[in-house]
């Protein structure tokens, strides 16, 4: 597992708003028991809502939004399979970040 992999969202119940969570932690937390995630939704579901809190990315060819704001605990056991990666926009996901806590 590493910073900036996509999963499956393993929440069924939220699959379908969410199909795709991120790992957000560092790559230093990969034995750790649980990850800090953030969820991502298909970006025409979502029209309007991109900003500095919600980046748009590309995952297998499909536009999402993560959703920043919404970060939250996932045990590291339920994260799989990984879809692919979004450390291109490691920028953008930091800012995000940094926007959220700092509101810088």
């Amino acid at each position: 597992m590493a910073q900036f992999d996509v999963y499956l969202n393993p929440i069924p119940a939220a699959r379908r708003a969410y199909p795709y969570v991120v790992a957000m932690q560092s790559d230093i937390t990969l034995d750790a028991r649980e990850q800090i995630v953030a969820p991502l939704a298909p970006h025409g579901s979502m029209l309007g809502v991109s900003g500095h809190l919600t980046p748009r990315v590309e995952v297998n060819g499909s536009d999402q939004i993560v959703f920043i704001p919404r970060l939250t605990a996932i045990r590291s056991r339920d994260l799989a399979p990984r879809i692919g990666s979004i450390a291109s926009a490691r920028s953008e996901l930091l800012a995000a970040v940094d926007y959220l806590f700092f509101g810088v």
